[in-house]
């Protein structure tokens, strides 16, 4: 299995579990759908940010595009990268 479809897997178990236990709880009084929903309502802002700071902080450097470099025009701006002893003697 890929890890993108391992994490959505994940993701479905917990929505799944979350799901039985919030029923769980209406079910037995524990807690009324308004007071569930406003709940809810409050998370949403906060999980919307923190989606929208993942997408734009998910980058890697080779992504970038970078200017190449070859080794021929390294000896052609700088000279040689080897030291020249003859020049010093």
């Amino acid at each position: 299995m890929s890890k993108k479809k391992g994490v959505s897997a994940e993701i479905q178990l917990h929505e799944v579990i979350a799901n039985i236990d919030l029923l769980n709880e209406l079910k037995n009084g524990y807690l009324t759908v308004d007071a569930e929903l406003a709940r809810l309502k409050e998370m949403e802002g906060d999980c919307e940010d923190l989606v929208a700071s993942a997408a734009m902080s998910d980058w890697s450097i080779s992504e970038l595009d970078l200017p190449q470099v070859s080794d021929d025009s390294l000896d052609q701006v700088g000279g040689s990268s080897v030291p020249d002893d003859s020049a010093s003697s």
